[in-house]
């Protein structure tokens, strides 16, 4: 009997530290696989386990602390975004730690089991990011300024419009990480021809007009862009194009004359690239608005001859964000909260253009 008992206690005790043996290897991951694709990077395991998700800033990195891991797998690695890659354990805790040549403001985590490959996935997808690759330097022009006001209604003058916004985009710009010149930054006056100068001594990687203009038309409303075209898309655009040009008259510099010494070949094929980007630049503007909910003009991209989109390798563009001789635009574009809202869509748009086109 007592030769059972000691048996049966043997077996009672096997099994209970079998159990826990068990239970301890259903806790711990053997190992995690690392998949990274841009900016998504999915972590696949075939238990489950704690896991602590944060960036850090200057310089960027993305880190997760995991719980109970043996090993860590670099499976396919897209370093794209990803400039490095580092491990350590302390205790039970493994850290993985992605140096990134990006700047995310913020993160979404997703939680995914696969029945087919019987494993669960961690998706972290890093969202509104900037490329930090190297400094990108935009321009942005508030038009008008000084003796030349741009459209005048009531006591609203245009050139102070423009420059308001161009603070809250270049507020916002520099956020996220991106070097801002602004051609003016009071209320004085620059000539279009040197608008364009300083976008090319800054080496700008693009170059940004603010306007808000007036049409005859008091039903025309609604936010725009414009790229440069030697032809213009439509009536509204060359009048819009020959309006804005005619501001160097007002500073006492005629442009008439200016590109006459420059061969039409050379120009063409200067001009073909940047031309392309500053067309991709406002199709995506388009798009982000729509999606946004944002007012726009019938036909929102339009072409004409811009005197100040004319710098010869710098993708610019530029946009109307409303027409103040409109009274919903004008009373939308009177408000802060309005033009808060405009710019955030703005920069968006930079943002997505910079991670299409890495510099």
């Amino acid at each position: 009997m007592n030769r059972f008992y000691r048996i049966f206690k043997i077996y009672v005790f096997s099994s209970i530290l079998y159990s826990l043996c068990f239970l301890c290897k259903l806790a711990y991951a053997n190992s995690i696989d690392i998949n990274v694709s841009e900016s998504r990077f999915v972590f696949s395991y075939d238990n489950s386990v704690k896991k602590d998700v944060f960036l850090l800033e200057n310089p960027s990195r993305l880190v997760i602390d995991f719980q109970n891991v043996n090993k860590v797998i670099k499976q396919n690695i897209d370093y794209k975004y990803v400039k490095d890659i580092r491990a350590s354990k302390n205790n039970n805790t493994s850290r993985l730690v992605f140096d990134i040549n990006i700047v995310p403001n913020n993160f979404t985590v997703t939680k995914v089991y696969n029945l087919f490959d019987d494993k669960k996935h961690l998706i972290v997808d890093l969202n509104n990011s900037v490329i930090k690759s190297k400094n990108i330097l935009i321009v942005i022009d508030p038009g008008h300024g000084g003796q030349d006001p741009g459209a005048v209604r009531g006591n609203i003058k245009e050139k102070v419009l423009n420059l308001r916004a161009a603070k809250i985009l270049k507020n916002k710009l520099e956020k996220n990480g991106f070097e801002v010149v602004m051609t003016r930054n009071k209320d004085i006056y620059i000539s279009l021809r040197n608008r364009v100068r300083i976008a090319r001594r800054y080496e700008a990687d693009l170059f940004i007009s603010l306007h808000a203009d007036a049409t005859k038309n008091k039903n025309t409303n609604g936010t725009s862009i414009y790229s440069l075209s030697d032809k213009a898309s439509d009536k509204l655009a060359k009048d819009l194009a020959e309006s804005e040009n005619k501001s160097d008259l007002i500073g006492g510099i005629d442009l008439e004359n200016v590109e006459k010494d420059v061969s039409d070949i050379l120009i063409d094929l200067s001009r073909r690239e940047t031309k392309n980007s500053s067309i991709e630049f406002a199709e995506l503007f388009v798009l982000t608005f729509e999606k946004n909910d944002i007012k726009l003009l019938r036909r929102p991209h339009r072409q004409a001859g811009f005197a100040v989109l004319k710098a010869l390798d710098i993708p610019s563009v530029l946009i109307e964000m409303g027409f103040i001789s409109n009274n919903s635009d004008l009373k939308k574009l009177s408000n802060n909260e309005y033009l808060k809202k405009l710019m955030h869509q703005v920069s968006l748009v930079v943002e997505k253009y910079f991670i299409d086109n890495p510099q």
